[in-house]
This record gives C-alpha cells, sequence and structure tokens, in this order.
C-alpha cells in the first residue's frame, strides 16, 4: 500500500519518519509503499539462505543481515537477505556496501525484483552478486559482476550457487530444505 506524502521528501526526511514506525517501509526517492509479510515458503527459503550463509561465513557472520535496510542514494529497500562488505556493528540500521543480496520471489514483487531492483542495485558500488530465488519451485537466477561491470546472469535449478564477492558456494537444495513442490 503506498503511502500519500503530503510533501517532497528527502531520504533524510525518510529515514527519519520509518525510524518511528512500527512497521518497515521502502521509499523510491518519491514513494514510500509498506513491507508486507511473506507467505510460509518465503519466509522458509529465508531462513534456509540464513542458516546456510551463517554456516558459511564462520567469523564474517557479522556481515550477514536479514531484511536490513539498504541505501542506494536517494532510495531505500530492504533485501530479505544480505551481506556486507565488513562486519556490521550491533547498532547499524541501515546498510550502503552490500556484497551480495537475495531476494525470494513473490507473485506481488516478482517485477520489481526482476527488474526495478535489478537496475538499482547496479548503483551499489561494492555489490557483486546479486540472487533471485523462486518461491513456487526449486529455482534461482545468481547475477554476478566485476566492479561497476554489467551484470552477467545464470539460472540454476540444481547444484551449487557460487555467491561472487564471497567465496561462498551454497547448496541448492539446502535453501528449500522442508518444501516441497509439484513434479514437473
Amino acid at each position: 500500500m503506498d503511502r500519500v506524502l503530503d510533501r517532497i521528501w528527502t531520504t533524510e526526511t525518510f529515514l527519519d519518519w520509518e525510524d518511528r514506525q512500527e512497521g518497515r517501509f521502502e521509499f523510491d526517492g518519491q514513494d514510500v509503499s509498506a513491507m508486507t509479510g511473506g507467505s510460509f515458503a518465503h519466509q522458509r527459503i529465508v531462513l534456509n539462505l540464513c542458516v546456510a550463509l551463517l554456516g558459511r561465513l564462520g567469523e564474517n557472520a557479522a556481515r550477514l543481515a536479514q531484511e536490513m535496510r539498504l541505501r542506494i542514494g536517494t532510495r531505500i529497500r530492504y533485501p530479505d537477505v544480505l551481506i556486507a562488505s565488513g562486519p556490521l556493528a550491533q547498532t547499524t540500521r541501515t546498510v550502503t556496501d552490500a556484497v551480495a543480496i537475495f531476494e525470494v520471489l513473490s507473485d506481488d514483487t516478482a517485477a520489481t525484483d526482476r527488474i526495478t531492483k535489478l537496475i538499482e542495485y547496479a548503483d551499489v558500488p561494492s555489490l557483486r552478486c546479486y540472487v533471485l530465488l523462486e518461491q513456487a519451485q526449486r529455482a534461482a537466477v545468481v547475477y554476478r559482476r566485476e566492479g561497476r561491470g554489467e551484470w552477467t546472469a545464470t539460472a540454476h535449478d540444481s547444484g551449487h550457487l557460487t555467491i561472487a564477492g564471497t567465496g561462498l558456494v551454497v547448496p541448492l537444495d539446502a535453501l528449500y530444505r522442508g518444501l516441497s513442490f509439484p513434479a514437473v
């Protein structure tokens, strides 16, 4: 649900306002959108992803964040999961230096995640990997880039996902543990 803004907001005005709200909101530089909860499958994939990444990050676990606010220029997004370039302080509220971002697709957000956020996330200089995880089937698309170069994509329905910029490799099956899908 979009909020009607009574004035033109800056990113700083939005952040000050959002810090006083009970819910979470995204800001695209012009409009504010409420973030809603996901399905059981969405939540299970996020949980499995966090468990898999935590186990692989080891001493670097303080780089992992779930539903942490990410600032991209004037925009504010809440990726499902991100890995920052360095450890996050316990008081961190906003990240600007993500190395890897993970989004679990849903019917409501798939177009935004596949197009709008792919374009926006290209403005994060530190970002090396953007992973889209399907919710209705065991499948992922992994976007990688060197520096601020062009994205290259690979699609996966089995095997392992290599998370560029992190040195991590995650088995796709681990992300879908506890879920079942109809045979195709």
